[in-house]
């Protein structure tokens, strides 16, 4: 069964990353790149419904679901907003959920870690997404 606390845990540290990328992401198109092991897939869905509860429409599909694409196996992509054929006006971000490979192009803008047995911790969030340091 699982522990209601640790259900209000992972909510809250939801909570705190959609705020962080939605208030960094105003007026721009939205591309979240969240590296997931299958036994957390509900995570992403959780995610999503976050950054919609604050206005952010989005959807998810898997890496690579596009016309010309790459795939990448374990990665979900939350996108939404305007979007441009150049990607200028496009915020992206990188979510690496503990036990998922680790990401091409460097280390992820958030982990999220699920190891600890009180509920998942946020143990990196990038200070582009904190609100220091967007002058906030």
């Amino acid at each position: 069964m699982t522990d209601l606390s640790a259900i209000a845990r992972e909510r809250a540290a939801l909570a705190t990353i959609a705020d962080a990328i939605v208030a960094a992401s105003v007026d721009k198109g939205l591309r979240i790149e969240v590296a997931c092991p299958t036994s957390r897939l509900a995570v992403v869905d959780h995610l999503a419904q976050a950054l919609h509860a604050r206005g952010r429409v989005c959807r998810c599909r898997a890496a690579g679901s596009e016309p010309g694409e790459a795939g990448d196996p374990g990665v979900v992509v939350i996108t939404g907003g305007p979007a441009s054929d150049t990607d200028r006006g496009v915020f992206r971000v990188g979510v690496r959920v503990t036990g998922a490979p680790a990401q091409d192009g460097g280390d992820p803008d958030i982990v999220l870690d699920y190891q600890d047995p009180d509920g998942p911790i946020i143990r990196h969030l990038a200070p582009h997404l904190s609100a220091r340091d967007r002058g906030a």
